[in-house]
């Protein structure tokens, strides 16, 4: 944990200086004379509690928190800018996050220390921990284990993982439904249930990759995390099979039957997701974003985003 100042979170909320409904959402404000910003949107349904954290604060600060029934639901947390980090005492346990990664954790605990960078925009959605057993199946192994893992009460945290653009999509309906009332209400509970199905997909495949994979799918795999790794330069099929020893036709349907997708929307979602990161936490315009990426005219960029998060660049900017 980073050497910072500790203040308990009742501290903090003290120095409130607003607190208002907008669109639903409860919106609360406050300016602490030492530490700085910090403002958060939140929504409590029947089964489920949403919050949006933003903060300009001074300088990197822990808040102490004493949440009773903390330990009676699961957390996803998501970082959309800035590093934090979630440090459970009793139970020896930190979950650290960056920028664009997310974790789900459950800890019997009601205790725990946050630690911020001083700016910061994260996603916290709590869900009870009953009513996430019932979203969990017997029929699948991954399932199962989550199941009895919450069940028994036993800690759950797999790790963190990338945020994806469908999930960016889904929180941002989550924030920006022109919906109100009970149908708000409706579609933000199944935006939600869409946001942990995308993320639980992930400890579905990681636990299937755990697996021993052939030969076949190592070569797919090292594929994949190539061109994760490399996705701002230009690749052609015929370059990427003659560097892995395979020939295209091999390369086109491996990658297809192992990911869903083809090379070429592989690197695209990865330079739009990119691209994502860039307009929420870069000084860059909109235009130099777009030749970050690859795009020669920015409208053309313009659109393949909006095709793909449903917004606007200019509006996300903003």
């Amino acid at each position: 944990m980073k050497t910072s100042t500790t203040i308990d979170f009742d501290e903090f909320d003290h120095y409130t200086t607003d607190t208002r409904e907008i669109n639903g959402f409860l919106e609360t404000s406050r300016q602490h004379p030492d530490f700085g910003y910090w403002q958060e949107r939140s929504l409590n349904l029947k089964y489920i509690r949403i919050y949006e954290h933003r903060a300009h604060l001074l300088r990197p600060v822990n808040v102490q928190y004493q949440k009773a029934g903390l330990g009676n639901a699961v957390h996803h947390c998501i970082s959309l800018k800035g590093s934090m980090g979630a440090h459970f005492l009793n139970n020896k346990l930190s979950a650290n996050l960056t920028a664009q990664r997310y974790h789900q954790l459950y800890v019997p605990e009601n205790d725990y220390l946050l630690h911020f960078d001083p700016i910061f925009n994260n996603v916290h959605i709590e869900i009870d921990r009953e009513h996430y057993v019932n979203l969990l199946c017997n029929s699948e192994q991954w399932s199962c284990d989550l199941r009895k893992k919450l069940v028994d009460k036993e800690i759950y945290y797999p790790g963190d993982y990338a945020i994806t653009a469908d999930m960016l999509k889904a929180i941002h309906e989550i924030f920006n439904s022109l919906l109100s009332g009970s149908l708000k209400r409706l579609l933000l509970e199944a935006k939600v249930h869409e946001l942990v199905a995308l993320q639980l997909s992930n400890l579905s495949e990681k636990t299937a990759s755990e697996k021993s994979p052939s030969p076949q799918q190592d070569l797919f795999y090292a594929i994949h995390d190539y061109l994760a790794g490399n996705f701002l330069k230009e690749h052609s099929l015929k370059e990427i099979a003659r560097n892995f020893g395979i020939n295209e036709f091999v390369l086109k349907k491996g990658f297809r039957e192992n990911f869903n997708t083809t090379v070429f929307e592989f690197l695209l979602s990865k330079r739009l997701e990119h691209a994502y990161h860039l307009l929420l936490n870069a000084d860059q315009t909109i235009q130099e974003i777009s030749s970050i990426v690859g795009y020669k005219y920015h409208n053309h960029f313009s659109t393949a985003f909006k095709k793909k998060f449903g917004i606007n660049p200019s509006l996300l900017k903003r």
